[in-house]
């Protein structure tokens, strides 16, 4: 004999049947009407199902959540076409509940019918908005993967999204890929959407090191946000103009232009150039269309000023800052990782003592161990750097080559190729000087680099600046 075919409304009768229900009964315990559902289940044809309705059946019968979801699919379409008013809130339902099968055959269904990425990009975008970026991404990826007008806004829109999602991850190469990915379709943004993008490219290619893509970015990025101003100008004075509709105010782009430029500069080492850039978000007072939001963003970055000034003058030497610099570090507490590595920086550049500072900030020194962010990861690293160099110049070797490690222990986390070079390199040069712990650790962690990426260990061995044996004997 030949099995019966389990459907929605046959699953529903069973339950139906094992409940002792008949329909005026179950109206009352689900809260559905009477009419309604003798319409979904002896019409001819049968009414279509709502998602509302779908959840009060599975409540009412005590099944787990989500249960006869996978039963739901067929409702959302027919021979003629995709029912958007259902198949669109079961898409979202089933992403807030983890039912991925449901979606991949939702999906896979919908591709059979046209225009199926004008429903799964608003699926993505409702996701987006209601804050469910991880959720959404399946949805935007589908879009890039099927959407054929390479000029398109979706398109764009969606590359950005799924760039934005990669924001929090700290391998190295996952973020470069990310750039390399979401970079061609930052001018066709939306200009309100181009400057979180443009912001964003010059944020990441900071963590990566790559000041001179860095750099390109903080200009379009200040370029496009003072057009937009003017343009806010042009409104005001009585001429046409759009409602902006950012997610910060639009001092806050303007400013980081200018912050990210001298960044940039900074880290190439043209420290005069970035001090014009300093000086251009230093006092943002004269800005207009200011709300509380902005005023408060432009007093952030007064003080943001203030600290890059001091960075500045650390970096041409100037040591008579330094008491005023560490003061202002004790007033402004979310600044001491960044300027305890500029100030470790220039005494292992020009040689001068920083004992005191050090001793000052131990306490805050010990608790970067706890950030979790790539950007302050980042941080970390250079400080362990700095801190390495200055111990061991020092002759304080213990406390150099545990700085060692742990910058070694954070490259592999970073899956910084550079890094990793030079902390082996850094850790080659002291090795007379490490204790057997210290050796065995640093084993340890090459091995654990050589398991999780090979490409990593073949880039360090072929540097040409050193040489690994104990790669291949564990016990040396």
């Amino acid at each position: 004999m030949e099995a019966k075919l389990t459907t929605l409304r046959s699953e529903i009768e069973d339950n139906l049947s094992r409940s002792g229900h008949n329909l005026a009964s179950f109206a009352k315990v689900s809260g559905l009407n009477r009419g309604s559902l003798s319409a979904i289940l002896h019409g001819n044809p049968p009414k279509p199902i709502s998602l509302r309705q779908l959840d009060a059946f599975n409540r009412a019968f005590g099944l787990p959540e989500g249960c006869l979801y996978s039963l739901y699919v067929d409702e959302c379409f027919s021979e003629e076409k995709v029912s958007r008013r259902r198949v669109e809130p079961f898409l979202i339902r089933c992403a807030e509940t983890g039912k991925q099968h449901c979606i991949d055959e939702v999906l896979s269904r919908m591709m059979e019918y046209p225009k199926p990425l004008d429903i799964v990009y608003s699926v993505a975008e409702k996701l987006f908005t209601a804050g469910k970026m991880q959720e959404a991404t399946v949805f935007y990826k589908i879009v890039v993967d099927n959407e054929q007008d390479s000029y398109s806004e979706r398109l764009a829109i969606s590359q950005y999204r799924i760039f934005k999602s990669l924001m929090s991850v700290v391998n190295w190469e996952e973020k470069l890929r990310a750039v390399i990915t979401f970079e061609p379709f930052r001018g066709r943004l939306p200009e309100n959407l181009q400057l979180d993008g443009l912001l964003k490219l010059a944020q990441v290619t900071y963590t990566l090191h790559k000041y001179k893509e860095m750099e390109k970015y903080t200009d379009e990025l200040r370029a496009l946000a003072s057009a937009m101003y003017r343009e806010q100008l042009q409104k005001k004075a009585g001429r046409r103009g759009e409602e902006l509709k950012l997610e910060r105010p639009l001092v806050f782009y303007y400013a980081h232009g200018y912050l990210l430029k001298a960044t940039s500069l900074t880290k190439q080492g043209r420290y005069e150039e970035a001090k014009k850039y300093t000086a251009g978000y230093a006092d943002l007072s004269w800005f207009q269309f200011l709300d509380d939001e902005g005023r408060s963003e432009v007093e952030a970055f007064r003080l943001f000023a203030i600290a890059n000034s001091f960075t500045l003058e650390m970096l041409v030497g100037n040591y008579a800052v330094l008491p005023a610099y560490t003061a202002f570090l004790v007033e402004h507490p979310g600044e001491i990782l960044p300027g305890l590595v500029i100030i470790i920086e220039a005494a292992n550049r020009f040689g001068f003592a920083v004992d005191d500072v050090l001793e000052q900030f131990s306490v805050e020194m010990a608790h970067c161990v706890l950030y979790q962010d790539p950007m302050n990861i980042d941080r970390v690293y250079r400080l362990s750097y700095q801190l390495a160099i200055y111990h061991i110049d020092r002759e304080r070797y213990m406390s150099g080559v545990d700085n060692i490690l742990q910058c070694l222990t954070l490259a592999v986390e970073l899956n910084s190729a550079k890094d990793l070079i030079n902390c082996v390199t850094l850790f080659e040069t002291s090795r007379d000087y490490a204790t057997d712990d210290q050796q065995k650790k640093y084993r340890e962690l090459i091995q654990e680099l050589r398991k999780n990426d090979e490409n990593a260990v073949n880039v360090v061995q072929q540097s040409g600046i050193v040489q690994m044996p104990h790669l291949t004997n564990p016990i040396l």
